[in-house]
């Protein structure tokens, strides 16, 4: 049987997407599909990196080069080696910022009073130290690590030139690197304590590996394992960590993963290069790596290892039956948890789907029954080191199975995580948020004592102070989702909307729900539920009034859009950014806003002038050709094309949204989009009218609404930028001897080719 990793995607494709998404986007991302069980529960820090993540690491920060992962330990171990005599910033300063030549005088320095040396080294405490041998031993190692770090924390390039990036890796120089080597081996005979034999043989041991000689690596290590190992600190294991991957470059992985996995159990610092490199491939070689274990300790941290890759279940098992308090077994438990629930909980994102498919809804039928009866048995046992963890594991799982007892072990979690503040908070409101989440399941719309009893719970979970790690933003998403499902199949769609926050929104604005939503803000005495809602709901009373009032004038019913507006005191008294009554050959709504002293409308304003315009050209008399072109002016100005197409712009309605595409536009919101009306009035003004130049600018602004028109139902495999119609003719016809059609063939590029004239240059 072969082994494979199981994991939410091949790693490499993870890493690559991880470090671009972080490094791209600026919004706060979930790093775990949808969820309500948070692994922190366990409340065990050594396993947060491997919990059920998207990414290869559940918390880590994504770097371009690991070379600093251990500074911090190696400070700490260097400052224990002093006995905190020397500053860590003096450390941290010849370790990994002072040059070669400065190490060389503090080396003089020490063994040479009154050798000449800066203000700045003088005063680093490492030449207060009274035992002088220790801090010359410290400064001659730190020099011999500067001279290896060329050679071991080289960062290979991963793209440009092939052979240029060849030649310029130092690891190619094997003569430099033998000398290192030698000279390291000396050094270790020379040092005065384990501590310091133990780094300079570290440093060869990772000049073998990083020279590709394997064999040598591991050779060094055995002769060397007494030195290497003598001291337990990062560098045993990161000793042992180059032995690994020397063996494992040999081709025995059976010896490689025992060593990652010996590694992984010991260091806290080595866990995630471990947790990559461990790597079983056949059912035979993890028998042998087993088989290798001196202990039961060892065998656990092989059976959770393994857990990671294939089987958790599996896993969990082998280790519950060989230490039932084994902490190996709160990583796998929780992974089993978060890996069940991206079967049973819709992972697509909340609040975009419909009733009748929606994404509240939970699959029990797909949870593992074997996995929830092995969790349930263990928390009947009650036998591990935290029982808490195995009852709300199997009260969470029985509940999204629709198994009715699930509620006995919530209350037997809720009495064991009180016994420990520590872990108490995080556990309660999981289990506080099942309870939530039953109480959704089962009530009814309508209800009222399922109204009543569900508002204390939708206020702690939206205003309460919960732990860090508590999922709140999935579980108040569904919440929401559920609720606003529930109302709608039951009807209220006031509700619903309510807590979706938004309208249900397909192109038109739904009066008649706007109109049910401010009757309900309105209303004097509202349910606790109906008040809760509105909260949650992303509109004022002033939003949905402007809303109406712009559906109304675009269905250009101004008498009732201005009845509307003045409902509310505010309503419509935004200012527009340009003269919606000047118009141009060439629309450009840039230079109509910064036209100086223009003529200012606000909203209201604007539909109050084309009231007044509405009853002037209904006069229908020779007079009335101005009246009438100025409310075509209006009508062009407030559709897409316009310079005040903000007058469409609510807090729910966007010109973005109003149907453009890269083929043409589409009638999703037909007002808006059409210049039919505006071509109707400029007609009536041109036929009105019988002055040439005034009927000419009257036809050429009929002949953009008819090319509008084009823009609007361009066919997809349509070539050319204009089509030509019915007043480009009419123009070219009867106008030739105007200025205003001189104009036109100046400003108009597509009436300059309709009409193959030339055009004067550009100044």
């Amino acid at each position: 049987m072969t082994l494979k990793r199981s994991t939410l995607f091949p790693v490499s494709l993870v890493i690559l997407i991880a470090v671009i998404m972080l490094a791209c986007i600026d919004v706060e991302v979930s790093p775990y599909p949808n969820s309500f069980f948070a692994p922190e529960i366990t409340h065990n820090k050594k396993c947060y990196e491997f919990f059920r993540s998207y990414y290869p690491l559940y918390q880590a920060d994504y770097k371009s080069d690991y070379t600093t992962d251990f500074n911090d330990i190696n400070i700490e171990e260097w400052t224990g080696y002093f006995k905190n005599a020397v500053a860590e910033k003096d450390l941290k300063y010849i370790l990994y910022s002072s040059r070669l030549g400065e190490i060389d005088t503090l080396i003089f320095s020490i063994k040479k009073p009154g050798y000449p040396i800066s203000n700045k080294l003088k005063n680093n405490s490492v030449l207060k130290i009274v035992d002088t041998r220790s801090a010359l031993d410290f400064l001659y190692y730190a020099g011999f690590a500067k001279r290896c770090e060329t050679y071991s924390t080289y960062v290979q390039q991963w793209w440009g030139d092939e052979e240029k990036n060849k030649a310029n890796n130092p690891r190619n120089d094997k003569a430099s690197m033998a000398k290192l080597e030698e000279g390291g081996i000396k050094q270790i005979g020379n040092a005065s304590s384990d501590f310091v034999r133990q780094r300079y043989a570290f440093q060869v041991l990772r000049l073998y590996f990083m020279g590709r000689d394997y064999d040598k690596c591991t050779e060094f290590y055995t002769s060397q394992k007494t030195i290497l190992e003598a001291t337990d600190n990062s560098i045993k294991y990161r000793s042992m960590g180059y032995l690994a991957g020397a063996t494992n470059k040999k081709g025995d992985l059976v010896t490689a993963n025992y060593l990652y996995s010996v590694i992984y159990g010991q260091s806290d610092y080595m866990k995630e290069a471990c947790y990559f490199s461990f790597k079983p491939q056949e059912e035979k070689d993890f028998a042998q790596t087993l088989a290798m274990a001196k202990n039961i300790r060892e065998k656990t941290v092989l059976w959770q290892m393994l857990g990671f890759y294939k089987d958790p279940f599996r896993a969990m098992k082998e280790i519950y039956a060989l230490d039932p308090k084994s902490d190996m077994l709160d990583l796998l438990l929780t992974r089993a948890v978060n890996t069940e629930e991206e079967k049973f909980l819709n992972q697509t994102d909340l609040n975009e789907e419909t009733p009748q498919a929606s994404v509240s809804d939970i699959d029990g039928d797909t949870i593992n029954t074997n996995l929830v009866n092995f969790i349930r048995s263990v928390a009947d046992k009650g036998n591990t080191a935290k029982p808490y963890e195995w009852d709300l594991a199997t009260g969470y799982l029985d509940w999204a199975k629709g198994n009715n007892d699930f509620q006995k072990y919530l209350d037997k979690t809720k009495a064991e995580a009180g016994k420990d503040n520590a872990i108490n908070a995080l556990v309660q409101d999981e289990v506080r948020l099942i309870m939530l989440l039953d109480k959704l399941r089962h009530g009814k719309a309508s209800d009222k004592n399922f109204e009543d009893g569900i508002v204390p719970e939708l206020k702690w979970l939206a205003e309460d102070k919960h732990d860090t790690a508590f999922r709140k933003g999935f579980a108040y998403a569904y919440v929401m989702d559920n609720l606003s499902n529930k109302y709608a199949i039951a009807g209220n769609e006031v509700l619903a909307a309510c807590f979706k926050h938004d309208l249900p929104y397909n192109g038109d604005i739904n009066s008649t729900l706007l109109s049910s939503i401010i009757t309900l803000m309105d209303k004097n005495y509202k349910t606790p539920l109906e008040s809760y809602a509105l909260t949650e709901f992303h509109y004022t009373r002033f939003d949905l009034i402007e809303m109406e009032a712009v559906d109304l004038l675009y269905h250009f019913k101004f008498d009732d859009a201005l009845v509307k507006l003045n409902d509310d005191q505010g309503a419509g008294t935004e200012y527009l950014n340009a003269d919606p009554f000047v118009i141009h050959i060439n629309d450009n709504h840039d230079s109509d806003a910064a036209i100086k002293n223009k003529t200012e409308y606000s909203k209201k304003e604007f539909i109050q002038k084309m009231i007044e315009l509405e009853k002037k050209a209904a006069k229908n008399s020779k007079s009335s050709a101005e009246d009438y072109f100025m409310l075509a002016n209006g009508y062009y100005n407030m559709s897409y094309f316009g310079n005040s197409r903000i007058l469409y712009e609510t807090k729910a309605t966007h010109m973005s949204e109003a149907g453009f595409d890269y083929g043409g536009f589409s009638d999703t919101v037909s007002a808006f989009m059409s210049c039919q009306k505006a071509q109707d009035y400029y007609d009536k003004a041109m036929n009105l009218s019988t002055d040439p130049e005034f009927k000419a600018m009257c036809c050429f602004m009929c002949a953009k609404c008819e090319q509008n028109y084009f823009f609007c139902h361009k066919p997809k495999n349509y070539k050319g930028d204009f089509k030509s119609g019915k007043y480009f003719s009419e123009l070219k016809a009867d106008y030739t001897s105007t200025k205003y059609y001189q104009e036109i063939i100046q400003e108009c590029g597509y009436f300059a080719t309709y009409t193959a004239a030339k055009r004067a240059p550009q100044k």
